[in-house]
């Protein structure tokens, strides 16, 4: 067998990825298994029975990588750093509740951490950003006593508790990110660098988490990459640095800085946007980098350029191998030299994973050229994949694992078939002649076959990441099968001059300068080719993610169509059309049509935003509506709408949008209403009172209308009919004064009404709203509310709560918030006039389905109630 280490590599790959679904394996039994594989393939060897030891072998690593998957994973969950916090978080919690004080409903807690920097501080939007791997602890643990009988005739008095304090300096292990802010968090950045020591007080918290269909778990990946807790410092002063680094890591840290300087000096004097690309490119520092550019690079297929992997470290390695050769340094001296520098250059950049996957790749190839081992580069790319995951198993669910390895085996496959058939093709010999006659004829040759390759290289990547970017980016782009011709050359002007920047800096600056305009044109030819996507948006299809099944069967299909390519016309044909088949199912989904048809229920779905309000209706005949779009702080560059609710909306196979409904203009209701109405395209948007000078409002009616969307202002009494729903504004009434700010008790408030089941939704109205609101809405046998502001003390009040009387009440409020939402007094009320009481928070997102004259709820969690 020619690619022999696919063998293993392949058992390994798929046990690592069963070993995460399946972690509760039987170590007994699965040792008892690797003794019999063991026997068997030793048997096999000896018997020079090959097929048998080949799957003899791949059996056991496929249990071997499971294995070590499973005990990865248990690792990473819950390493001794978390259960150190959830312990200081239960006994803050208790202390709380012995005084009478409430804590938000996330575990949260207190504690001086001591750890090594993972790499440079990074600053962000809302402060410089830390990854530290922390090895101690230390935080207040108290126990709670009994309260004392101090009152008069020794009754109980009021509650005060013995408690004695103790310190934990235990040693931990494991990852956080924490955020600084403040004013000097960025004037005292530089001082932290990879591999120093610090110690800083943090207030720690478990990641934020959507609990909604189709939106990946944030805290999951954030385990999977070594980092189980984030957390909050007051202020840069509070960070101190113990120890420095290594000296190696040290002066690693220093080229770094000045890298930044240099090219911030050289290339930002052109454009900070360039100055940030080129910095991506070379260092891998993507802190500059706009959030517009990265998104519109994404949607071109050409997001991979600018984050250093396999592009940057072969076009390092070709720079490497062209100095030698010029020098006339050639043989074992160049490839170990081009080891040397490759190592030196991914320490440099920071050792990211695409980084050690792609010089991993180098290293081994330049490896077995030094020694003079020939081999084919499919066995060094199955080598490399064995190691990574054999290191790392939980790098099997990395997206950019499996984009970075099946992009190069695709090309690795397809290219050399391609231009090997072309090559052939024009080697006859009349062919050759007319070459040898004809120089400019030759040079056409020679570059229709360069652009052949480069065509082959990108359709073939393409086609293997198809199914990959649809499961991890719900995103399908066809444009980088073109764009790719622009880009892969501009980002190789962009880090050729960018790489030069940085020496030149040291001994001419207006030789960088120089350096610095070529990199910045590279940088923003990149950036405009992106922009070439806005001429064919059709290119860009988002997507819910497919179904696993059919992900599994392309890719069987797709092996399918290559073992038969050669071989047999019928395999060939087979393979091709269940290829397909299965990409038109992703494409299409095939929800989309049942969905647009309707099933003749209601159904109604409160999103899961965190703090923040979004709910999204499905009338029976398939018509839609969303209500607010949650959103999160301007500081905050998570984008709620094109993270958290469109992906809800796609799952439930919608493209399109009927109508939006914006309630009021606080951020946390329009914060992702961008991103909704660019990708989903509303007929129509509701607004209630206006407020002309609120620029977030007055955007989104700009964008709206460039969309050919119908901008409406709502107000008491309108109506409308939805597939024989009725949707009627109960507030708020028209206003007669112009507002100059958002205000709560100006929200919408809608009533969706069919036969016997009535659902309110509530926006952020207040008590002064509700006394009016409570008495005109008519009586229905079946009712949902929302309740309004988050479950706030400022709302809910009792006569509104007696008036309505629902049967389910559903609060949207965020984990950990600091507002005290919901208020236990508020889901007090509603639970005495007999509703079931849900919160986004905890249940996640709750879906009511209903038939006019019943209601059925289901969470995310998977709690569950019927009401007839």
């Amino acid at each position: 067998m020619r690619v022999v280490a696919a063998i293993p590599a392949v058992g390994l790959l798929a046990g690592a990825a069963v070993g995460l679904l399946v972690s509760d394996l039987s170590r007994g039994g699965s040792y008892f298994f690797l003794i019999v594989c063991a026997a068997l393939a030793w048997w096999a060897w000896r018997s020079a029975r090959s097929r048998l030891l080949a799957a003899v072998v791949a059996a056991a690593f496929f249990l071997g990588g499971a294995l070590l998957a499973a005990d990865a994973w248990q690792r990473a969950w819950r390493p001794s750093l978390r259960v150190a916090f959830e312990t200081l978080a239960r006994d803050e919690r208790a202390r709380a509740a012995a005084e009478g004080r409430r804590l938000p409903e996330d575990d949260e807690a207190f504690a001086t951490i001591e750890g090594v920097l993972r790499a440079d501080a990074a600053p962000t939007e809302s402060g410089v950003s830390l990854s530290i791997a922390v090895d101690r602890l230390d935080g207040q643990v108290g126990q709670v006593g009994q309260p004392r009988r101090d009152g008069p005739d020794g009754r109980e008095g009021r509650d005060r508790t013995v408690r004695r304090a103790t310190l934990l300096g235990s040693p931990v292990s494991g990852g956080i990110i924490v955020t600084v802010v403040g004013r000097l968090a960025a004037e005292r950045s530089g001082a932290w660098r990879t591999g120093r020591r610090v110690r800083l007080p943090v207030q720690l918290r478990r990641p934020s988490r959507y609990l909604d269909p189709g939106v990946p778990d944030h805290e999951r990946a954030l385990a999977r990459r070594g980092t189980a807790l984030v957390g909050t410092v007051k202020s840069g002063a509070l960070v101190e640095v113990l120890a420095r680094a290594a000296a190696f890591d040290e002066a690693m840290g220093a080229a770094r800085a000045f890298a930044r300087r240099a090219i911030r000096d050289a290339v930002g004097r052109w454009s900070a946007q360039s100055g940030a690309i080129v910095a991506a490119i070379v260092i891998g520092d993507r802190a500059g980098l706009d959030e517009g550019v990265q998104r519109r690079l994404q949607e071109a297929g050409t997001y991979h350029v600018i984050a250093i992997s396999g592009g940057n470290i072969a076009i390092l390695a070709g720079l490497l191998l062209g100095a030698f050769r010029l020098a006339g340094w050639l043989g074992r001296t160049a490839m170990i030299s081009s080891i040397v520098a490759l190592l030196a250059y991914a320490r440099f950049v920071g050792d990211g994973a695409s980084v050690d996957r792609a010089t991993l790749m180098a290293v081994a190839y330049f490896g077995a050229r030094a020694v003079d081992h020939r081999s084919r580069p499919l066995n060094t790319l199955a080598l490399v994949a064995a190691i990574l995951v054999a290191t790392d198993p939980l790098a099997v669910t990395d997206a950019a694992f499996l984009l970075t390895f099946g992009a190069t085996l695709a090309i690795l496959v397809v290219v050399p078939a391609v231009t090997t058939t072309g090559g052939e093709h024009a080697q006859s010999a009349e062919t050759r002649n007319d070459l040898a006659a004809s120089p400019v004829s030759a040079s056409i040759v020679v570059i229709g076959r360069l652009l052949l390759a480069m065509f082959a290289a990108s359709a073939a990547a393409e086609a293997v990441l198809f199914p990959v970017g649809a499961l991890a980016f719900s995103r399908v782009t066809f444009a980088g099968l073109g764009l790719n011709f622009l880009a892969i050359p501009l980002m190789g002007v962009a880090q050729i001059a960018g790489m030069a920047v940085v020496p030149l800096a040291m001994v001419s600056r207006p030789g960088a300068a120089i350096a610095g305009a070529i990199a910045h044109l590279g940088a923003a030819g990149l950036v405009r080719s992106a922009d070439l996507v806005r001429f064919a948006p059709a290119l860009i299809c988002r997507l819910a993610p497919p179904p696993a099944i059919v992900v599994f069967v392309y890719y069987g299909a797709l092996t399918l169509s290559w073992i038969g390519w050669r071989r047999s016309r019928a395999i060939r044909r087979a393979g091709v059309a269940l290829t397909v088949a299965a990409a038109l199912w992703i494409l299409v989904d095939p929800r989309r049509l049942v969905a647009a048809r309707g099933d003749g229920l209601l159904h109604v779905t409160f999103i899961d935003v965190g703090q923040g309000d979004s709910s999204f209706v499905v009338f029976p005949r398939g018509s839609t509506l969303l209500v607010d779009a949650g959103g999160l702080s301007a500081a905050s560059a998570f984008d709620i709408g094109d993270r958290v609710v469109a992906p809800v909306v796609r799952g439930a196979g919608f493209r399109r949008l009927d109508h939006v409904a914006l309630t009021h203009g606080d951020p946390d209701h329009i914060g992702g209403a961008g991103a909704i109405l660019r990708e989903f395209r509303p007929r129509e948007v509701w607004e209630g009172i206006p407020v002309p000078r609120f620029e977030p409002l007055m955007a989104l009616r700009l964008a709206a209308q460039e969309r050919g969307a119908r901008w409406a202002n709502v107000y008491a009494g309108d109506r409308a009919r939805m597939d024989e729903v009725d949707v009627i504004a109960r507030h708020p009434a028209v206003a007669d004064w112009e507002r100059q700010k958002v205000r709560n008790d100006d929200s919408i408030v809608l009533e969706l009404r069919w036969r016997d089941v009535s659902v309110l939704l509530t926006g952020d109205i207040g008590r002064a709203v509700e006394r009016r609101l409570g008495p005109a809405i008519p009586p229905a046998r079946l009712r949902v509310v929302k309740i309004p502001h988050h479950g706030s003390l400022t709302s809910s009040t009792r006569e509104f709560v007696n008036a309505l009387r629902p049967q389910v009440a559903v609060v949207s409020a965020g984990g950990s918030n600091h507002f005290g939402h919901p208020v236990p007094e508020v889901l007090d009320r509603y639970r005495e006039v007999g509703a079931e009481v849900f919160r986004t928070d905890q249940d996640g997102a709750v879906t009511v389905d209903s038939d006019g004259y019943s209601l059925a709820v289901h969470t995310f969690t998977g709690r569950r109630l019927a009401i007839y």
